[in-house]
């Protein structure tokens, strides 16, 4: 039986429950996961098709030989606990900040590794072919709570605790299980705002954006809280606003987290804000640029990169990689560092630059060609150039970023600049150069 192959994505499997993604489908993967490893820990997020998911990975898993602790439903730290500090192999069904239709499933090796794509491509034709099914005298089946034992791993992440307002609104998503518990017990006030499990996200949807939770904004400033925090559906990526009801963006709270914690390593990927560079250039630390994608802070981290990671969609490494990224680390990583600045948490947000965004529909390979040619083009004219993901130039007034999209046949361009002036200057600047590059449509 031959697995649909594009559920089997870069970092992990996803698609959309009952039409490409099945319990079955599940089945075969845990037959083929046994044949890498006698020992899983699994474990889910709390939508609606998780169960059945979960138990459908273990039975695979169970029925070709291997043994299983299913741990049942909890956020995705947990998960990344169990592999990193329990040193199981992990199974996490979830479908992260997608529609609760969707779900998946997240591969973790011993030590908190991600699966590689390489390796999600010899999963599905492992999972596609034949599978070996036997009965295993050493096999066994375990349902055991680990949530008490992952809450007192996050208790002694911070040295300071306590004494803020904090509302939290968990999406009604995994991190709902954990939160509110958490921050009180390490003496924080807590205003709860979809904090009861709903297995399909009635309320605003599992992807924590702007958009969906600007009323969050309103509930700081009318409970008079000292922030607010939202999550997404697994309780990996996290949005937070200030005192005043401002949302804030993952750079602005980067930088609250570098001065709190006078962090002198900070790696960030390609989109990120120089706001980043000027505030830990200022302490005397440095910033390494990585790929946009989570997995590139987290694969920093796991080679002993200590200090901070960033990624411009909400996901942070926190406490040099305690737990990578563990969204509720990084609201206790955010806590700790208010606690030691003082203040409001507004008065240590810097704002930030103008920006724009540009996208241009290009054929998949024609993309990849064009910004091959622009990274020669501009490799040789400028001082500041970036070549991990597309090409970034870094110029006196701001900087661009040109980079094709991994899944669209899109070209996306990012613009950053301190003023009006200077953006449309660069603007002009990209067009020029792609249109030198090859690119006919601007």
């Amino acid at each position: 039986m031959s697995l649909p192959r594009h559920i089997f994505r870069a970092y992990d499997i996803r698609g959309v429950y009952g039409k490409d993604l099945t319990p079955e489908a599940f089945l075969r993967v845990g037959a083929a996961l046994a044949r890498w490893s006698d020992r899983f820990f699994v474990c889910s997020d709390t939508r609606l098709s998780s169960p059945p998911l979960r138990l459908a990975l273990s039975a695979g898993l169970l029925g070709a030989g291997a043994s299983v602790v299913d741990a049942g439903e909890g956020p995705i730290g947990l998960a990344i606990y169990a592999s990193k500090h329990l040193r199981y192999s992990v199974g996490y069904v979830t479908a992260s900040h997608l529609p609760y239709e969707w779900n998946g499933l997240k591969l973790y090796y011993p030590g908190g590794v991600p699966i590689s794509l390489e390796k999600l491509e010899e999963l599905w034709r492992q999972a596609s072919g034949t599978l070996s099914w036997k009965a295993s005298r050493e096999a066994r089946y375990e349902r055991a709570s680990y949530l008490e034992s992952y809450m007192e791993f996050l208790r002694r992440l911070p040295r300071e605790s306590g004494g803020l307002k904090v509302v939290v609104d968990c999406g009604n998503g995994a991190a709902s299980l954990v939160v509110p518990e958490l921050l009180r017990e390490l003496g924080y006030q807590v205003v709860a705002v979809n904090c009861d499990v709903d297995p399909v996200f009635s309320v605003r949807g599992s992807e924590p954006t702007p958009e969906a939770t600007s009323y969050l904004g309103d509930l700081v400033q009318k409970f008079g809280g000292d922030l607010g925090v939202a999550f997404d559906g697994d309780g990996d990526r996290v949005i937070f606003y200030d005192e005043k009801g401002r949302v804030l963006a993952p750079e602005q709270v980067a930088v609250v987290m570098i001065n709190g914690h006078r962090v002198k390593k900070v790696i960030a990927n390609v989109e990120c804000s120089s706001l980043i560079d000027r505030y830990v250039e200022g302490i005397g630390g440095s910033v390494e640029r990585v790929p946009v994608g989570r997995i590139y802070i987290i694969y920093k981290s796991l080679d002993g990169v200590e200090g901070l990671g960033v990624e411009s969609s909400g996901h942070f490494v926190t406490y040099s990689g305690a737990n990578l990224d563990d969204g509720i680390a990084s609201l206790l990583y955010l806590l700790e560092a208010l606690r030691k600045l003082g203040g409001k948490l507004s008065s240590h947000v810097p704002p930030m630059p103008l920006s724009k965004r540009l996208k241009f529909e290009v054929g998949d390979e024609r993309k990849f060609e064009i910004v091959e040619k622009l990274k020669e083009n501009l490799a040789s004219r400028y001082e500041k150039v970036v070549t991990v993901d597309g090409v970034r130039v870094d110029l006196s007034e701001g900087w661009f970023l040109v980079r094709p999209s991994n899944t669209e046949p899109v070209i996306r361009v990012t613009l950053e600049a301190e003023s009006e002036e200077s953006l449309r200057a660069m603007e002009s600047l990209v067009l020029e150069e792609l249109r030198r590059a090859g690119l006919s449509s601007v």
